[in-house]
């Protein structure tokens, strides 16, 4: 069974990994479940719970990149900001 998440060598991962394949075929078997579930989610942030918001942002848009954690496909950080110097030139 491969890992799904996690670091490696989490110990957890696999144990995570049963209930999601517990909970996934449970709401493929019974798909109307899923639907309530849904209906809940979106109710309550209509109502402004802010858990339910910041939740329906997080599954349509995907979770906010951390400040931290951005970086250059090389892996070296991005360019944080331009210093600019004016020299006078020699006479």
């Amino acid at each position: 069974m491969t890992q799904r998440g996690g670091q490696p060598g989490n110990q957890n991962a696999a144990k995570s990994r049963l209930f999601y394949d517990a909970m996934r075929k449970k709401l493929v078997q019974e798909p109307h479940r899923l639907n309530s579930v849904v209906e809940v989610l979106i109710t309550a942030a209509e109502e402004g719970e802010q858990w339910a918001v910041k939740e329906l942002i997080d599954r349509i848009d995907g979770k906010a990149i951390q400040a931290n954690t951005l970086e250059n496909a090389d892996g070296s950080p991005l360019l944080a900001g331009i210093q600019v110097t004016f020299v006078k030139p020699n006479e």
